[in-house]
């Protein structure tokens, strides 16, 4: 029997799943949702999942509709699905997407959810102190307030993305998609960072760590994001207000900097949105009922105000 050359490495005995091969094409943050959404479904349809159909999708969506989710809630669940059973095509696990030809949910151009107002963000800013969690806690929320970002972008910070460019202290963030961009940090942002990074030692690694009952810092590994939206819930609680998830600051930034008259275009490009639409999504519930047209059309065609 012939030994075979050095340079072949073979197969490792256990393969990896179809499943695990999907996920690992993702980004962390859609890796979590993607996994979730993938469970679920399997779990309702008890079966491999390779093997369904158009209809058991529909089912699938039947029951979800049942269950009181929401038409956006159901088009992302479609998104996650087609993607994967898209993979599963690719790589000739099955020969067609049973999710394409299923009717995708009408979703409305107006968001229900109403961002976080300034005095909301001012009441839980007081709710953090000068202690070392405190400290984190604030430049966190800071970020999330005045830089707009998701919370996925906020936890994937790293010191080595904190720099100076053109005399702007500017940080590289990694949106969705994978995408980078260099962005300039408020002086308030600059100036967070910096308190909690100097409080924590922090040179180098995630700049969003754990930190112990006792204030001992836990370099090396960023905070989760459940871990983030219960310190989030926790102050807003403590300030006595409603439950706030951290999307709801990127939705409050964007709906205040249009109510200071900031252009569409520029809020467009602080939020990174590819498509204006979002924007404006952003800003339906406010725009719907501010919007000055009728009164503007009562004093021009009726001579009333």
């Amino acid at each position: 029997m012939s030994t075979p050359p050095s340079n072949v490495i073979a197969f490792p005995d256990t393969r990896v799943s179809d499943l695990d091969a999907f996920l690992r094409t993702l980004t962390a943050p859609t890796r979590r949702v993607y996994a979730q959404v993938i469970s679920a479904y399997t779990s309702f349809y008890g079966r491999s999942i390779e093997a369904a159909s158009s209809r058991d999708i529909e089912a699938y969506l039947a029951h979800l509709y049942a269950s009181g989710r929401t038409p956006a809630t159901i088009g992302k669940v479609l998104s996650a699905l087609s993607r994967y059973y898209g993979f599963l095509v690719r790589d000739e696990i099955i020969s067609k997407n049973p999710v394409k030809g299923v009717k995708r949910p009408k979703i409305s151009d107006e968001s229900t959810r109403k961002g976080t107002t300034p005095a909301e963000v001012q009441a839980i800013l007081a709710q953090t102190d000068d202690s070392t969690a405190g400290l984190r806690d604030r430049a966190m929320i800071t970020l999330l307030v005045l830089q707009g970002w998701r919370i996925f972008e906020v936890l994937g910070l790293t010191i080595a993305d904190l720099d100076e460019e053109s005399g702007h202290r500017v940080a590289t963030v990694r949106g969705k998609g994978g995408k980078t961009q260099r962005v300039t940090l408020a002086a308030p942002s600059y100036a967070a960072l910096t308190a909690w990074v100097q409080c924590a030692t922090l040179t180098d690694g995630p700049v969003f760590v754990a930190v112990r009952h006792d204030g001992t810092v836990v370099p090396g590994k960023a905070i989760s994001t459940q871990a983030a939206e219960k310190r989030i819930a926790s102050l807003s609680a403590r300030a006595g207000l409603r439950h706030i998830h951290p999307h709801l600051f990127r939705h409050g930034a964007v709906t205040t900097a249009l109510d200071e008259g900031v252009s569409l275009r520029s809020v467009q490009d602080f939020a990174r949105h590819a498509d204006p639409r979002t924007t404006r999504r952003y800003d339906s519930q406010r725009n719907s009922l501010n919007n000055p047209t009728t009164h503007v059309l009562a004093a021009k065609l009726l001579g009333k105000s």
